[in-house]
C-alpha cells in the first residue's frame, strides 16, 4: 500500500478516537509492531504470540476484579465469556458472533473498533495476522480451554467486520 494509504487510515483513527491515552497507546503499539516485524519478520510471530497469550490472562484477571463471572469450562463458555465481556463491557466490538466445531472456531466481528491498528499494520505489509488483538487473544484462549495448540487459518477484513477462522493442530 501506498504512504498516502497510511496517512487515511491514521487520519481515520484519529477522527474517531477522541481519547488522547488511546491514540498514544494506540501509536506505541502501531510502531512496536511494525517494527518488530520489519527486523524480525516471521520470528515476530512468537512475540505476538505471547503478546496473545497475556491478552488472554489480563480478560481473565480483568474480569475477576470487575466481579464479571467467568466459565470457562468448554470452548463455547469460554467464547460466549469472551464475546459478553470485550463486546459487552469493554465494546470494542459491536457484534462478536462465533461458532464451534471439533477443531474449528470461527469468529465473527462486526464494527470492531480495533481495526485501525491492523489496518495500519496491513498498509505498513506487516500480516494482520501478526498483530490483531483479538485474534492472537482468541489462539490463546483456545489453547487454555482445550488443551492443544492452535494455529490461525484465515483472517479476512474490511471495513472494521472480521472473520477469524483458527484450526487446532
Amino acid at each position: 500500500m501506498s504512504e498516502e494509504e497510511v496517512q487515511q487510515i491514521t487520519a481515520a483513527f484519529l477522527s474517531e478516537t477522541k481519547d488522547p491515552v488511546n491514540i498514544i497507546l494506540t501509536s506505541v503499539l502501531m510502531g512496536f509492531t511494525n517494527s518488530l516485524w520489519r527486523v524480525s519478520g516471521e520470528g515476530s510471530l512468537g512475540i505476538t504470540r505471547a503478546f496473545g497469550e497475556d491478552l488472554w490472562n489480563l480478560i481473565k484477571v480483568g474480569s475477576v476484579m470487575l466481579g464479571e463471572e467467568k466459565d470457562t469450562s468448554t470452548p463455547e463458555k469460554a467464547m460466549e465469556f469472551y464475546a459478553e465481556y470485550l463486546g459487552g463491557y469493554f465494546s470494542i466490538a459491536d457484534e462478536i458472533d462465533f461458532t464451534v466445531d471439533n477443531d474449528t472456531l470461527k469468529v465473527q466481528i462486526k464494527g470492531c473498533k480495533l481495526h485501525h491498528f491492523t489496518d495500519y499494520l496491513e498498509a505498513k505489509e506487516v500480516p494482520r495476522s501478526v498483530g490483531c488483538p483479538m485474534a492472537l487473544s482468541l489462539i490463546a484462549l483456545m489453547e487454555d480451554v482445550t488443551g492443544e495448540p492452535f494455529i490461525m487459518d484465515s483472517l479476512e477484513s474490511k471495513d472494521g467486520n472480521s472473520e477469524i477462522v483458527l484450526k487446532a493442530l
